[in-house]
Formats: structure tokens, sequence, C-alpha cells
């Protein structure tokens, strides 16, 4: 009887493993390290054969393979024939092939090289992907040149980089962070023949990695993969330059190789900053990385930044109220010194197996000293005179860790994540501040005049906690369930005393704007859902539970804060790959959106005195819907790709402001800003990226525009009203990239409308135009000239506001021994232009700002570019 039954449970395995399918994944490159396009690749299993060809990513897939034990046959031209048999018996219903590398064929007679044609660009589903060797760049040339040649992606005169209309402020090299504050640190010095392809991923976090599921807005993160032939060896770029008014720069990039041994220096410092007065930036960064075992890597970071700035800039505010309007002119010389220090360190373990262990810790320290002077002089519905000054000392000391792991099991494929992370932030700031407002009669004759010197001083210290957990349930070869378990949890205590100093000097205790406000936020979430990947069709359905709750006390005796909210949402996102490389993407979030402190605080705020600011700690928390559609195109001959970006949001409870204006002592008006929880607030924003390559890259095309609508709800003398906003942009560029000339151009323009209802003439329209060049010319093989210039038309600003500057910069440069060594001369803001405008909308009040530039100013610098890898000369 035993026997009989061995045999029968013998046969049910043998009926169960055939009724099993498998999908099987590979990746196939070159020995260099490019992926091959267009192979051939035959799967044998048993008595059956499959056929299939890589896609522009050099991955394949077979699905429905009958068994998990088969050879694999791969076969391109110029390429060695390559196979192998497999066996993954444990490895579940998902196979993926370890990475398959093709060997050039060679001859006896002659070498003959036959490659396809590389595509500059490869989209794929979460990464849009350059590689910089088929982008025409000159020798000596950085990271920063090749972004500004990349379509979608825009880098302004400061170094900041915008991809759709987003800005990227986070760095990889090679997948592993680099822990730099602002990218421009490393992309104006990293050589370009370094880099084997530039990629723009949207990175969803950890978990979404293991899982495969999605939540949330993506960040965009820039990722520098680097050539792999260049893993042994020495790289380093210096510059020194200076300049007339004690003007400097330098800075140094350093790189060491060893295989998996990586060591990275990098630093500058310079006050060559656009803005009039004076600004010194220094930063410096150090990261490590290490894999001691296969399973093993180590990564270490260490970073520094000190600035110090003193900057003078014009503003108009325009501030409509039941009063009136009010108008505020202001002048304002700020100085600032600041001090970054920040460490990472992380350990990553995978064993063969595909299980992942991931910690993390984070230590930074931030140090500010602010000294702002603001003369404001007020005009409207009422006159006044406004001098403020206020020393502020900020210190503010982070520590975090996290951990995160997943195991995937043998059987069937399931996967367990989870993650942990938990920081402590302490915010210690102290404010000195002295307002003296003069008062003025209907005939404009000063009537009264106040001084207010008060001391502030608020500490805020946060505790953050963060865990989920996500178990994935296998149906078949292509579906699957997810239970997903998350919470946050925040601890915040809030102490704001507040002294008020009289003209003896001598300080007393103010009770009612002093207050300890304690709060508690967590928020929960529970979530079931379904995904279903095809090979061009990807779904994910499922529903999402999010309990959340606050609660707090303070000590003005003030009643308890406890507020709960259950919101329910769906869980949807769908990708569709359309034929020639289009992808096509919708998702929704619900995201709950919890008070800050400064909304919460019941003890009014008087840094400000003509604009008090008192929180509710009666606020709910907020629940944004946000849809998302993404459109990603890139045709076959790959000479011009496509992007659109389609996003509306709608927030129910949102938090917004409630102007109330209230007389003062003197029998003038105040505006305090109060807050309160409402509906109606909702947005719209489309972006698009269009560009076209001719002539293999010597001559480019680029469209780029932008468009939002917001309906902003805000509340003034507690009625509800709408502040409507229109925003536009849209640029041409083009480019001529030739052996002797580097050429581009292009125009933007930019509207901007801002309709306050109710109210008359209560409508702002600010467009600018702006026209651009740049431009170098190479002569005599080691001699180059190059400039660039800008041209800004501005209208719809207050006449007291009004610039068009005309920016104009040039240099002229010489190479030396063997191109190592640069020498160049260079003016910038040659025409000597003095400012540049700019607006912000922040409900009823549209402040314009001008900045004051840099004058003309003269620089010489020496840049020195050395490097050795191994089997260089």
């Amino acid at each position: 009887m035993k026997r009989i039954c061995l045999l029968v449970c013998f046969f049910l395995s043998l009926h169960h493993l055939s009724a099993q399918t498998f999908t099987v994944t590979g990746l196939i490159k070159d020995t260099t390290g490019q992926e091959i396009i267009a192979a051939n690749v035959w799967l044998t299993a048993g008595k059956d054969s499959l056929h299939t060809t890589s896609n522009e990513t050099g991955r394949f897939t077979f699905s429905g393979v009958q068994q998990p034990v088969f050879s694999l046959r791969v076969s391109v031209l110029g390429y060695e024939t390559w196979s192998k048999s497999y066996d993954f018996r444990n490895a579940g219903s998902q196979i993926n092939v370890p990475v398959i590398i093709l060997v050039m064929k060679t001859s006896t007679l002659q070498e003959v090289i036959i490659r396809g044609k590389q595509a500059p660009v490869v989209i794929k589903e979460d990464t849009i992907e350059f590689r910089a060797s088929q982008f025409r760049l000159r020798e000596n040339a950085v990271a920063e040149d090749l972004l500004k040649r990349l379509p979608g992606v825009d880098v302004d005169k400061d170094g900041n980089v915008t991809m759709m209309g987003k800005k990227i402020t986070k760095l990889r090299i090679n997948g592993k962070d680099y822990l730099v504050d602002d990218i421009k640190t490393l992309t104006r010095i990293l050589p370009v023949d370094m880099i084997e392809k530039i990629q723009l991923v949207d990175d969803y976090g950890d978990m979404a990695r293991v899982t495969g599921r999605k939540s949330g807005e993506p960040q965009q993160v820039l990722n520098i993969q680097t050539k792999s032939e260049l893993n042994k060896g020495i790289q380093m770029q210096t510059i020194v330059g200076a300049g007339n008014d004690g003007r400097y720069n330098a800075a140094l990039l350093a790189n060491y190789f060893n295989g998996d041994h990586q060591l990275s220096v990098s630093g500058n410092t310079n006050n060559t900053s656009a803005l009039a007065g004076t600004a010194t930036n220094s930063n410096a960064t150090i990261n490590y990385r290490d894999q001691p075992t296969k399973a093993l890597s180590l990564n270490a970071s260490l970073m520094g930044g000190h600035t110090v700035s003193n900057i003078q800039s014009l503003s108009n505010v325009t501030t409509v109220t039941n009063e009136g309007t009010l108008y505020i002119a202001n002048n304002t010389g700020s100085y600032s010194r600041n001090n970054n220090y920040a460490f990472y360190g992380g350990a990553e373990y995978k064993p063969a197996n595909g299980d992942m262990l991931n910690f993390n810790m984070n230590m930074s320290l931030n140090t500010a000293e602010n000294v702002n002077v603001v003369s404001a002089l007020q005009t409207g519905y009422q006159k006044k005179d406004q001098l403020t000054k206020n020393i502020i000392n900020n210190r503010i000391p982070v520590i975090g860790a996290g951990v995160f792991g997943s195991h995937r099991f043998n059987r069937k494929g399931r996967v367990l994540s989870l993650s942990l992370y938990m920081s402590y932030t302490d915010n210690d700031n102290d404010q000195d501040g002295m307002n003296n407002i003069l008062y003025y009669n209907a005939d404009s004759t000063l009537a009264k005049d106040s001084l207010l010197h008060q001391l502030l001083n608020k500490q805020n210290n946060d505790f953050i906690t963060s865990a989920q957990v996500s178990w994935i349930e296998p149906i078949d070869s292509t579906s699957s369930m997810e239970l997903r378990y998350l919470i946050n949890y925040t601890r915040s205590d809030n102490t704001q005393v507040t002294d008020w100093l009289d003209m003896e000097g001598k300080q007393q205790r103010i009770d009612a704007l002093s207050n300890e406000f304690k709060y508690n936020m967590s928020q929960q979430q529970l979530e079931l859902n379904f995904r279903k990947n095809l090979k061009k069709f990807d779904y994910t359905l499922g529903v999402r539970l999010m309990p959340s709750g606050l609660s707090g006390h303070g000590t003005n005796g003030e009643a308890p804060t406890k507020l709960h909210s259950t919101p329910l949402a769906p869980v949807l996102r769908i990708q569709y790959k359309l034929p020639r490389s289009q992808f096509i993407s919708l998702f929704y979030n619900g995201v709950v959106i919890f008070p800050g402190y400064q909304q919460l605080q019941p003890a009014p705020d008087l840094t400000n005195t003509e604009f008090p600011i008192i929180g509710n700690p009666l606020l709910k928390p907020g629940f944004t819907h946000s849809l998302f559609l993404n459109y990603r195109s890139l045709n076959t001959a790959n000479t011009h790709t496509l992007f659109l970006h389609l996003a509306a949001n709608y927030t129910k409870d949102k938090v917004v402001t409630n102007t109330v204006t209230v007389k003062d002592s003197f029998n003038t008006v105040k505006q305090e800003t109060h807050y309160l929880n409402t509906d109606g607030d909702y947005n719209y924003r489309f972006v698009y990226g269009w560009s076209k390559r001719i002539q293999d890259g010597k001559y480019n095309f680029y469209l780029d525009g932008t468009a939002s609508y917001n309906n902003n709800v805000l509340y003034v003398q507690d009625v509800k009203n709408f502040a409507r906003n229109l925003a536009m942009s849209q640029s041409a560029r083009s480019n001529i990239l030739l052996p002797w000339i580097e050429l581009m151009g292009g125009v933007t323009y930019l509207y901007n409308k801002n309709v306050y209802i109710p109210g008359d003439n209560n409508t702002t329209n600010i467009t600018t135009w702006t026209f651009n060049l740049v431009g170098k010319v190479y002569f005599l093989k080691t001699f180059a000239f190059g400039f660039d210039a800008s041209k800004q038309l501005n209208s719809g600003y207050s006449g007291s506001l009004s610039s068009n500057p005309l920016m104009a910069n040039v240099f002229f440069e010489k190479m030396f021994f063997k191109k190592r060594l640069t020498a160049r001369a260079q003016v910038f803001n040659l025409l000597d232009e003095n400012a540049r405008l700019s607006q912000a909308i922040s409900g009823n009040t549209v402040t314009e700002s001008r900045d004051n530039l840099l004058s003309r100013y003269f620089m010489f610098t020496l840049q020195l570019d050395l490097k050795k890898f191994k089997g260089s000369k």
C-alpha cells in the first residue's frame, strides 16, 4: 500500500510539473558591456524549440516554456555563436538567465568587425537611456556638455538640470547613490570620455525595485554609467582660475578605480555667483565603494560645504484684501553663512539565491546664520513705512538609519519584503528681530512711529518611524497578488518662546506669544492588489485603506487635538508597450496630506509684526487625488523622440490660508494669516518634449512646452475666494555640431496670468521672451573661441522693476601638451547688465522680484586633465 501511495504521488508531481509553464528572460551584451540588438535566440526544451530576437535594450523573453531544463543558442552577425544548457528546477516560474556575453569574430587573414549601428536613445519602462558615444562632443568635454544635447533635458546657466519640467536633485554613479547637495558639483567637472551612458530613471524606491509594484509619483534620478573598460586606473581634472575684483574659481575631481574598489574625491570653491554682492561657495565630497565578496558591497560618503553671501534685491508685493489692495515696495539686503556636513554609509548583501539585505545610515549637521534688513514702503488702502532687521541662527542635526530586506522563495517565486527606517531631527532656531514702523495720516504727514524688539526661540524635535511589509503570491507565470501593510509615525515636540525688549534693554516674557505644542501623526496603509504582466500589457488593480490620525496638546489651555480619517482609495496602474518603441502609462495616486507645525501652532508668530501668523490645532489631514498619464515614443530610425506628461490633482480638506485684517493700537490695519480646511482646490499640468536628429546628430531640433492651470482656494475675512493661475511656456531650440563649430540657439516664451476673484483690476499678466545663442569655434587644431548670449524681453512688470537684460560672456582658449592643459581667458557679463526679473504667486499675494547682477569681470583659468587606465598609453 505504501508503494502504491508513493507511486500515485510521483505521477501527481509529474502532472503538476507538466502543467506548469515558465517565463525565461535574459540580457545579451558584448565584451565592452554594450547591449546587442536583434540577436537571434533559440531555446530548446525537450522536443520543443522556440525562437525570438533581442529588443532595443538587448533583452529577450520566452513565455510558456514547458520545463525548467533547457538550452540556449545565440547568433548575430559579427559575433561568435554562443550556446549553453541550464537547469532551473528550483528557481520558480520566473527564470532570469545570467547575462550572456558575446565575443566578436576574428579572422586570420584580416580583422573584420561588423556591428549594428547603436541607437543614441533607448526608452525602457521607467528609464530613458542616452549613449554618450552617439552624441558629438569634443575632447575635454564634461558631463554637463552631454546633458545639454539630450532631448527633453534642460540645463540652465546655474547648472540646474530639469527633465520634462521637473528638477533633478539626485545623482547616481553606476547605480549607486552619490551624496551631493547639488549635482552640478559633479556634472561640471566629470569628463565625458569616462561616460558610457546617461540614464534618467523614474525611481519608486527599494520596495518597488523588488516587488515590481510602483506607488506614488517617482523621484527622477540621474544615473551616470561609466565605461566598463575603465575599471582599473586613475583620472584627475583640476581647474584653477583668478580674475579682477578678487574673483577666483578652483575645482578638483579625482577618481581611482581598481576593479570593485572605487575612490572618488571632488571639491570646488568660487566666488563667481551671478548675483551682485559677494558670494563664496565651497564644498567637498569623498565617496568610497568596495565589494569584498561577490555578495557583499560597501559604500560610504563624506561631504562638507560652506557658503557665505551678501546679496541685494528689490521686490514689489501686491496683496488683494476686502479692505482694498495693498502695495509694498521692498528693498532687501541679506547676509548668510551656512555650513553643511553629512555622512552616509551603507552595506548591501545579495546571496546567490536572489535574496537581498540592505542597511544604510546618515548623519548631517546644518548651521546657518542669516541677517536680513528689509525696507518696506506700503501704499494703497493705507500708508506705512517699515524697517525690519532679523538675525536668525539655526542649527539642525539629523540622524537616521534604515534596513531593507527581501526573500524570494523557491516555491512558485513568492517574495517577502520588509523595510524599517527611523530618523531624528532637532531644529533649534533663534531670532533677534527689530521692527520700526512709521504711520502716516491721510495727507501723508507722519502720525506715529513704533519700535518693537523681540527675541524668538523655536525648538522643533521630530522623531519619524516608517515600516512596511509586502507579500507577493504568484498565481501563474504572468500574474500575482500582493498584500502590503505600511505605517508612518511622527512625534513632534515644539516650543516657541517670545520675549520683548524695552528701550532700556529689559527683557520681558510674553506668555500669549509663547507655547509648548506636542503632537503625534500616524498613517497606516493596508493594500491588496492584483498584477498582470504580459509581454506588452502590464496593469495593477487593487484597493488601499489608509487610516490616519493626528493628536496633540499645548500649554496655553487650548483643547486637546484629536482628529482621525479613514480614506479608501483605489490602486490603479496601467502600462502598455505600443509598436515601434512606444510606451503609454496611466496611474492613480491617493495621498494623505498632514498639516505642518507652522499651520498647527496656536501661538501667534510675530516674525513680521505687520503679517502675524496664527496656526490652527484643529486642522484635519487633507487627501489629494492625482491622475497621471505618460507617453514616450522613439521611432525605429531613432531620428526623433517624443515625451508627453499630463497630470491632474484634486485635494479634499486642503489646508488653505484665511487672511483677516484687524485694527492695531494705532488704528491701522494688520493682515493676520490663519488656516482652515476646505474643498475645491485643483490643478492641471501638461508637459511635452520633442526632438529630431538629422545627419547622425550633426543637426538637432528640440521643442519643449508646459502649461498649467491652478484653481487655488483662499479665504479673506472668512469669505471663500479663488485665485486662478494660468502659466505657459514654449521653447524652440536647435544646434549644429560640426568638427570646427558648435552652435546652439533657441527662443523661449513664458506667460503667467493670475486672476483674483472677486475684485476689480486684480489681474496680472507677465510675459517674457528669452533669446539665447551659444557657440564655440575651433581653429589651428588647439585654439578655440566661444561665446554665449541671452536677451530677455519682459512685459507686465511694474515700472520700477522693468528690465530687459542682454547677458553676454566670451572666452578664448589654447590647449597644450597633447591637449592635457587648457588655458582660458574669459569675460563675464560683457555688456555690464545689472538685473533680472522673476514672479511668484501665493494665494492673494503676487511678488515681483528684481535681482541685481554681478558687474563685468575677467577670469584667467587653467584646466589640467590627466588619466591613466590599464592598457592605455
